[in-house]
């Protein structure tokens, strides 16, 4: 772990302490990366720097209470135009304790149209006390007239050792510890939450026996499961293909001689290695584009049942 305090991302803090401590830093700042790898973690970090002068500044930072710090998030699907409205108008004030007054818009690509005009005045002529951090899951998910102004820092996964570590760092079994790093691909902050809230592993076992109980099931029963499924959250369907594109992407490794007791889904060790048996690699290729482009049709809000039909019938049964 770094000076900041944070898993992963060393070169990421190097750059933005480095320019703290130059006094270089920029003022306008994009992290983008895939959920739960640690984009907020690292702009509360930044937010620590740049505040914390000592142990009351630097306790208020971390409960969200610092007087020169604004954090907004979504309420509900979007950040609506008066949050930001409210934001730019505190921005526009002296700083209370600190050099610097900082801003950090937790998922800004949820921004509305009115919002988003109104924070690029700010992103053009930012005020001289003011840092701006936006996060976002990737550039291309915020407008090219906000990215062009910001520093973008692409924060990739953790390697998979060091979210073991961390882990293990706080008390967790060094079994459950690989298990969960394996797991988490990467993502610090899901491998975190998971070995806090056993719920989250529920969660992720009800898709996997979701996955198994529809590779039997017939064409009626996966219209079903696909009627109940569209009911659901863009999220919460996103979430269902991506550990099922996880799956198929650890069928394809048996294929090519991996272990199944190195894979991510070890512990559904009997039906990767069913699928293994039963697919070519070519077709369990297709099932991974197949499940990557249902989840980007209903990102792009094209009907959620149509899409999930179409790729339900696409799957094996075993």
């Amino acid at each position: 772990m770094n000076t900041w305090g944070i898993i992963g991302h060393d070169w990421a803090i190097r750059r933005l302490d480095g320019a703290i401590q130059r006094k270089q830093l920029a003022q306008s700042h994009l992290f983008v990366g895939p959920p739960s790898v640690g984009k907020a973690a690292l702009a509360r970090a930044t937010a620590r720097a740049l505040l914390g002068h000592d142990e009351r500044s630097i306790r208020l930072v971390d409960v969200g209470r610092h007087p020169d710090l604004t954090w907004i998030e979504p309420e509900g699907d979007s950040i609506k135009v008066e949050p930001i409205r409210a934001l730019l108008h505190t921005l526009a004030l002296a700083p209370v304790e600190s050099r610097h007054r900082v801003a950090v818009i937790d998922q800004s690509h949820l921004i509305t149209d009115g919002g988003k005009n109104a924070i690029l005045k700010t992103l053009e002529e930012p005020y001289p006390s003011v840092v701006l951090i936006l996060i976002a899951p990737g550039v291309d998910a915020v407008l090219p007239t906000i990215s062009s102004r910001c520093q973008v820092l692409n924060l990739r996964p953790a390697p998979m050792v060091d979210v073991r570590a961390a882990l293990i760092a706080r008390g967790v079994p060094q079994e459950r510890a690989t298990f969960l790093a394996r797991l988490s691909r990467g993502r610090v902050g899901w491998a975190l939450t998971a070995a806090a809230d056993e719920g989250v592993l529920q969660a992720r076992a009800e898709r996997m026996d979701e996955l198994q109980a529809l590779l039997s099931a017939d064409s009626t029963q996966r219209f079903a499961f696909a009627e109940k499924l569209a009911r659901q959250d863009g999220a919460r369907i996103n979430a269902v293909l991506d550990e099922w594109l996880m799956f198929w992407r650890d069928v394809g490794q048996v294929i090519g001689g991996t272990y199944v007791e190195n894979l991510r889904n070890s512990d559904y060790a009997p039906l990767v290695r069913k699928a293994a048996e039963a697919l070519s690699a070519g077709e369990v290729r297709t099932l991974m584009r197949g499940a990557a482009r249902a989840a980007q049709l209903i990102d792009q809000n094209v009907n959620a049942r149509l899409t999930l039909d179409l790729f339900f019938l696409k799957l094996p049964r075993l």
